[in-house]
Formats: structure tokens, C-alpha cells, sequence
């Protein structure tokens, strides 16, 4: 696999091209890729019949310790292993050689990288793993809920959902930044849980009665992150982390926050009762989702 950077000179029009062989792309290209188009999943369409077989090939790309290697088949047999668009094509590739079957699926749209202070960044950087705790399961939600006092549940909690579509959660007044560890975000807001009353709660497709969610469901559930700034259209990546919990949900943003960046002085604002004037210096802001465009070819 091997990875291009075309870039052009604006002072003597001159063109560069920057190649490279099997070492990892650049942090920065792949992030730039990540934001604008979002992840790819790799999954499993069933059992894994032969785990040594995708042990190797895990095992053989660049800078894969067999430590590393064995939480990534951990990662792909239970949950599907998230990338560029390009690495998990490659991967399934590699994988077929193999004889062993995977699939490659769209994720939720774009992604989004912090635009916050830098400072903040670099402190949750610096804490070395994400604050938020991970909850992929309906058990390891309960865990998790069973962990809070009643004065904690009373609240909303920060969340952010990774690149892997999982559920991070911490507390209200937690930087959705450390929350994320610095990382890449499907979404970001703030959440609210409440018990059911038994009968499933919630708008969710497909949403059943009994106990789901192990008798919690979501009461609110908004984007309000001003260190991601996450679009509206950012819900399905919330909705499908729930679903994986099986905690009924309202079916969209019960507090949907619409961010824009001045186009005149540069900042970002929320936009009011669908008014889209800057509110710094009364310029005009744009329909569509503007904060941090990354332009790509």
C-alpha cells in the first residue's frame, strides 16, 4: 500500500508530488481524509473460521508488534476494524489471500478533529488514553450504570462516539476533547439517561419492549461540543452507538445545536432560531456545515 501527496507552490506555481512505499501514511494526510470523508468499517460477515490466518496478516504490516496484532483481532471479530477508505480495502485484500472473508462498509459520514484552544489538546493528549469510558456492550453498559450515584444519573453526562462507533462517556463538566483523548469524534454532545418504564421507550427503528437498555433509555441527547462542533447530521453515528446498546433513544438531537464559522471574521457561533447571522460581526453565515472544511482534490 502506498500513499501520494500532490501539493502546489502558490509563490512559483511549481507542482511536488511526495511518494512513499509501505510506511504509514503522514497523521496529518490520514486525518485530513478521515475528516472529510469519515471511516470505513471492516467486518466479518460471519464467524471467524480461521483465526491464525488473520493473525498473519494483521502480524505483517509495518510497525505491527504480534501484541498489537492480537488487539486487532480482538477488535475485528467482535466489533470490525475502522480506517481510511484505501487501508480497509487493502486489508480485506490481504485477508481474501488468506481465505478469510470480510466485507468492507461506508461509515457515517465525515469525522471531526478538535478546533478548540490547542492547549486543551494538548493537555488531553498528555493524559496518554481517553477520559471517557468506553461502553460497547448492553453489559458493559450496565456496568457502567450501576457504577453512578443517583445524584451522577440526575445529570446529563459528556459524550463522544470514536472512530470505531463506540460510546465514550464522562462527566458533565468533562472536556469532550479528554473525553476523546485528542482523537477524531463520530459526534460529541451531551446525554441524558433515565429509567423505562418497561415498555421500550423512545422512537428507535426496530425498538422493542421488555428491558432494553438493561431498563434505561435516553431522555436528551444533544451536539453541544464547542471543542468539536459536530454537525446535526452527525445523529446516525449517535443513533447506531445506541442501537448497539439496545437503549431506546428519541430518533434524533432532542437539543440539536447548529454551528457555523464567519465567513468575515473567522469565528465560530451557534446559529439561533435558524437566524444565520454571525453574531460577532453581522456577516451572512453559510446553509451548510462550514467549521472545518478540509479541502481535498
Amino acid at each position: 500500500m502506498r500513499w501520494y501527496d500532490e501539493h502546489d507552490c502558490p509563490s512559483c506555481q511549481l507542482t511536488a508530488c511526495d511518494y512513499s512505499g509501505p510506511e504509514a501514511m503522514p497523521a496529518e494526510g490520514r486525518t485530513a481524509l478521515l475528516t472529510a470523508h469519515g471511516p470505513a468499517r471492516l467486518r466479518l460477515p460471519g464467524p471467524l473460521g480461521d483465526p491464525v490466518a488473520a493473525l498473519r496478516v494483521l502480524r505483517a504490516e509495518p510497525g505491527v508488534t504480534l501484541g498489537l496484532a492480537r488487539q486487532l483481532l480482538d477488535e475485528l471479530r467482535e466489533f470490525g476494524l475502522t480506517g481510511t477508505a484505501v487501508e480497509m480495502a487493502w486489508r480485506r485484500a490481504r485477508l481474501a489471500e488468506r481465505g478469510v472473508a470480510a466485507e468492507v462498509e461506508a461509515g457515517f459520514g465525515r469525522a471531526y478533529r478538535y478546533v478548540g484552544p490547542p492547549e486543551l489538546w494538548e493537555w488531553a493528549v498528555d493524559l496518554g488514553s481517553p477520559g471517557g469510558q468506553p461502553v460497547r456492550t448492553e453489559g458493559e453498559f450496565a456496568d457502567w450504570a450501576a457504577a453512578r450515584t443517583a445524584a451522577e444519573l440526575a445529570e446529563p453526562f459528556t459524550f463522544t462516539v470514536d472512530l470505531g462507533g463506540a460510546l465514550r462517556l464522562a462527566p458533565r463538566r468533562s472536556e469532550h476533547v479528554a473525553c476523546a483523548g485528542g482523537e477524531l469524534v463520530l459526534s460529541a454532545g451531551e446525554i441524558g439517561f433515565r429509567r423505562s418504564d418497561g415498555g421500550g421507550g423512545g422512537d428507535r427503528d426496530g425498538g422493542g419492549g421488555g428491558r432494553a437498555g438493561g431498563g434505561w433509555e435516553v431522555g436528551t441527547v444533544g451536539n453541544l461540543s464547542t471543542g468539536y462542533c459536530p454537525d446535526v447530521a452527525s445523529w446516525p453515528a449517535v443513533a447506531a452507538a445506541l442501537d448497539r446498546l439496545a437503549l431506546p433513544h428519541p430518533g434524533s438531537f432532542t437539543d440539536p445545536v447548529v454551528f457555523r464559522r464567519c465567513p468575515g471574521c473567522g469565528r465560530c457561533g451557534i446559529v439561533r432560531e435558524g437566524h444565520h447571522v454571525c453574531v460577532f460581526c453581522d456577516a451572512d453565515l453559510p446553509e451548510r456545515w462550514n467549521v472545518d472544511d478540509v479541502p481535498l482534490p
